[in-house]
């Protein structure tokens, strides 16, 4: 590189290491996030004076220092990151960022996808949004109430099949979108499953995979690093204004359900912003309260704690047959164990 500097990979294994790189990182006011898998930094001599890292397919903490601007240091970066994804045979990325750098990405070759007011996101590659919303386009109805829920299902409920029977009355079609990241102890493909034995008798309702445009850890990262902070308000803004800008027009979406949120901080937060602004766009939100069971709402997080507990006979009060059969499965018993080892929340 240019003047002697080098580029090279930060151990973020190391303590130390990441506390270099923490601490580099508050000087531009950012915050590594927990998930980031890979970083790497350009060095003058043993001084750090750009980094960017890697979570998923998703570019973040981008840093450049002010005295070292204009030697192209951010494309080296992204080049690098782009190599690294290519390696592992990804050939799509984001860069999650924020307003002020728009320009700067956008000029190495990244579309502006995106805002939520602090952070906006940006895409480069081949399968983008383009090629999503044709897939979406195979999915659209000549009916004119048409509504959505997002669901995670980890796993499916009975709470679950109780917001969809009566979200589905109050529309002509409802498009189910899966959270398609695969970082729930039931993995996705399970998950989809579930949800499509547990409605397969219910009338007008799709199934659609989420993809990474629908709460994902590019629209919304801090959805599953569980991190409370003034961010996730921007992360929440920013998944709403791609849902808006591009998947409700597509399938004439008017209406979206959500369960109301009991428990999770995060969850509600994204319930009140989309209360505020799916209006703005002529989408009505619609919060319906939980299924209850013991005047407790029935979630899969409380499915997931039953499982730790062993305790069988109370699941039968809280899923559908569908699941229950699943679990008592060769392939459901696997995912039993897995939950009873796991400390995660998800």
């Amino acid at each position: 590189m240019r003047g002697g500097l080098l580029l090279k990979e930060i151990d973020i294994s190391s303590f130390q290491e990441k506390e270099k790189l923490r601490k580099f990182l508050e000087g531009f006011d950012l915050t590594l996030d927990e998930d980031i898998e890979e970083s790497v930094g350009i060095f003058d001599g043993d001084v750090m004076v750009a980094t960017c890292s890697l979570s998923g397919k998703v570019l973040k903490g981008f840093a450049v220092r002010d005295d070292y601007r204009g030697l192209n240091l951010t494309s080296t970066l992204v080049s690098e990151m782009i190599r690294r994804l290519s390696l592992k045979g990804i050939y799509k990325s984001f860069i999650f960022t924020k307003p002020e750098n728009r320009n700067i990405f956008e000029s190495v070759g990244y579309k502006f996808l995106a805002s939520g007011g602090k952070v906006i996101l940006l895409e480069h590659g081949i399968n983008g949004i383009d090629h999503y919303i044709k897939k979406l386009e195979e999915y659209k109805s000549e009916t004119t109430l048409n509504g959505c829920i997002v669901m995670n299902c980890n796993p499916f409920t009975l709470g679950h099949r109780y917001l969809i029977e009566r979200a589905v009355r109050m529309c002509d079609r409802l498009y189910i979108f899966i959270v398609q990241e695969d970082r729930s102890l039931f993995p996705f493909d399970i998950r989809k499953k579930l949800i499509e034995k547990g409605t397969s008798d219910i009338e007008n309702v799709v199934i659609i995979d989420g993809a990474d445009y629908i709460i994902s850890s590019a629209t919304f990262p801090g959805y599953f690093i569980r991190k409370q902070n003034d961010r996730i308000y921007s992360e929440a803004a920013l998944d709403i204004d791609l849902f808006t800008k591009y998947i409700a027009p597509v399938l004439n979406i008017k209406k979206r359900f959500a369960g109301s949120e009991p428990y999770d901080p995060v969850t509600s937060i994204y319930n009140r912003m989309m209360s505020e602004k799916l209006p703005q766009h002529g989408i009505e939100f619609i919060e319906v309260p939980r299924l209850e069971v013991d005047g407790k709402a029935v979630s899969a997080s409380r499915v997931r704690d039953e499982i730790r507990k062993g305790d069988f006979a109370n699941l039968k009060r809280l899923l559908p047959e569908t699941t229950l059969e699943f679990l008592s499965s060769d392939e459901g018993r696997k995912v039993v164990e897995r939950i009873k080892n796991s400390t995660s929340p998800h």
